[in-house]
């Protein structure tokens, strides 16, 4: 088990990356799409066609919330709706191939502003931190399932 002060300066550490990363948005261009929309939009690309529980539960937030980011995709035409063919109480979510162009190119943007920021890292660097920090996503959500939610896991601050 790690120690409390290596798991505080981990907590800010990844606070700072994550408030850096919101401040470098207006560096990436305008492509008009709200993080609550990518956000959905990654969700379906990588899951395909989802309930909206379904939607909720991955993106970690409740129903009300996963519907006001999914209405806004699909009005922006980058995400459909249909009912579910089996519960007719249910919709399921897709990508539109629009949806599909316009995330692609929002994770290119993404992907080469990371490149610029991390231009004195080697690849093998790189390829070690996403080792480490999968594995860290992976013990949150593991400990989220088990019940120890993620307020328990990372120290407020």
């Amino acid at each position: 088990m790690i120690e409390q002060s290596t798991a505080e300066s981990l907590a800010a550490v990844l606070r700072d990356l994550v408030r850096a990363a919101r401040a470098a948005v207006p560096a990436l261009g305008d492509d008009g799409l709200p993080s609550s929309v990518a956000g959905v939009m990654g969700v379906l690309a990588t899951e395909g066609e989802v309930r909206l529980g379904r939607l909720a539960e991955a993106l970690g937030v409740d129903l009300s919330v996963a519907s006001r980011h999914a209405a806004a995709a699909q009005t922006r035409g980058l995400v459909e709706r249909r009912p579910h063919p089996r519960d007719g109480r249910a919709c399921l979510f897709h990508l539109t191939d629009a949806g599909r162009e316009a995330l692609s190119a929002h994770q290119g943007a993404r992907a080469a502003w990371l490149q610029t920021a991390a231009g004195s890292w080697t690849d093998e660097e790189a390829r070690r931190l996403v080792d480490d920090l999968a594995r860290l996503r992976d013990d949150v959500r593991a400990g989220h399932l088990a019940g120890r939610g993620a307020a328990a896991l990372v120290p407020a601050g």
